[in-house]
């Protein structure tokens, strides 16, 4: 076993079962770390929280909450990725509607919007206005002017499309999401198209 931080091998052990590692002096618990990467690796193979619960009898709020911080982990590494390169390329606006309300004209007030950016072959997106601005507008109206507003810069680009189409079938995995907590998902989303990795001590 080495430090979950600084992957230095001295470690010392501590009477309440922590231990310190002699580099960075830092204190951590195998015991939550070995949940941590449990629920972690349970998590990138797309299991569900109440799968994963139910695997290790871990209590499902807890699992819950380890996730949404998971994936807040995600989002920052989606922008430090992002703010490591200067390649924009292409880019592309996109009106996100659930599947099940797409025949419903007035769905559009509660749709997402965001901008979806190629960056070297790699994909960032940006949430854009609420829709909800829109709410005193007619349907109609909203269209046009988002036609006329269109933010784009497309020649050839796949990507964008092709992460569009990931999208929407990841996302149909989810019922319910809260519209505060829906970047997190879409964040994840562009987590997992870009294949980046996340280690256990990201999460710690």
């Amino acid at each position: 076993m080495s430090c979950v931080y600084c992957d230095h091998y001295i470690l010392y052990k501590l009477k309440d079962g922590y231990y310190k590692c002699a580099k960075c002096k830092r204190k951590f618990s195998p015991k939550k770390i070995d949940r941590k990467a449990k629920i972690l690796h349970a998590f990138l193979m797309e299991l569900t929280p109440s799968k994963i619960s139910e695997k290790y009898n871990f209590a499902y709020a807890s699992v819950v909450k380890e996730i949404q911080h998971i994936r807040e982990v995600m989002a920052k590494i989606c922008e430090d990725e992002f703010l490591k390169k200067n390649e924009i390329t292409e880019f592309d606006e996109y009106l996100y509607i659930p599947k099940t309300n797409k025949k419903n004209i007035h769905s559009i007030y509660k749709a997402q919007n965001f901008l979806t950016i190629d960056y070297g072959g790699k994909i960032y997106n940006i949430l854009l206005n609420d829709m909800k601005v829109y709410e005193n507008m007619d349907p109609e109206e909203i269209k046009k002017l988002m036609r006329q507003s269109h933010i784009i810069k497309i020649k050839q680009n796949i990507n964008i499309p092709m992460f569009w189409e990931y999208f929407e079938n990841f996302i149909t995995k989810f019922k319910g999401i809260k519209k505060d907590k829906f970047f997190y998902y879409l964040k994840e989303a562009e987590f997992r198209f870009n294949k980046f990795k996340i280690e256990v001590k990201d999460i710690v």
